[in-house]
């Protein structure tokens, strides 16, 4: 199904997920691991992430859990590397696939209204596309400037832009009423910084992506081909 060996284990772990109870829970699986996994494994991936759309499906799935594991969320037993943690904002473990760690998480959503659906492919309950748009937007917003990061989350959405079409108005609509003007303001911030050549083809190599997505990725967030020290490295307006 997936190529890179840690896809294969988080697959793994997507399969052996209870469908139903994240169904009724409304917990979404999202993310960059979700948006990476839909578009051809573009970059390395390694947590994955579910958002849950209300304070009462979470207050299912934290009922559901135990300290000592996930419980009915699984349809199998996988062990668990570290004991649940559950707090107001989430539940957090690290599960052992293939003698590897892979880290999941489940979050209360309460920035903005989200929805999804099954998704075939993944065999859980999926974000909706217009809502990873909108998490994207708000992820940059957090943390888009953080090089440690290596502007995954604009990077991200240069992918999704160039294989699903433009950031949905609504995507927009949704990330500026919960954070207001900064959510544009670090979009095109996030896109000026990944004008400096240098850095972008960093983070490209530390993501193991295909270094021809150097040319692409500013291009499909509006830029021509630009060198760091061009002093009119300008996102052009939306």
């Amino acid at each position: 199904m997936f190529d890179r060996p840690h896809h294969q284990r988080i697959a793994k772990v997507l399969h052996t997920l209870n469908s139903d109870l994240l169904s009724e829970a409304k917990c979404y699986f999202g993310g960059g691991t979700a948006i990476v996994l839909s578009l051809a494994e573009y970059r390395e991936s390694f947590d994955i992430d579910f958002l849950c759309a209300s304070n009462e499906g979470y207050r299912l799935l934290r009922n559901t859990v135990s300290q000592n594991g996930l419980g009915p969320l699984l349809k199998e037993p996988i062990k668990h590397l570290r004991e649940v943690r559950a707090d107001r904002y989430g539940i957090r473990t690290v599960l052992e696939v293939d003698g590897v760690p892979v880290k999941i998480e489940m979050v209360s959503e309460a920035r903005i209204e989200i929805h999804g659906s099954l998704d075939p492919l993944f065999q859980v309950p999926t974000l909706s596309r217009e809502d990873m748009y909108a998490e994207k937007l708000l992820a940059n917003a957090d943390r888009g400037l953080d090089k440690s990061t290596m502007s995954r989350d604009i990077i991200d959405l240069a992918m999704m832009i160039d294989h699903w079409g433009g950031i949905p108005e609504q995507a927009w609509m949704k990330s500026r009423e919960a954070y207001g003007a900064h959510v544009v303001k670090a979009y095109q911030s996030s896109c000026e910084l990944i004008c400096d050549q240098t850095y972008l083809t960093d983070c490209l190599r530390k993501m193991h992506m295909d270094e021809g997505l150097l040319s692409r990725i500013p291009v499909v967030l509006g830029y021509s081909q630009r060198i760091e020290s061009d002093p009119d490295c300008q996102r052009p307006e939306f």
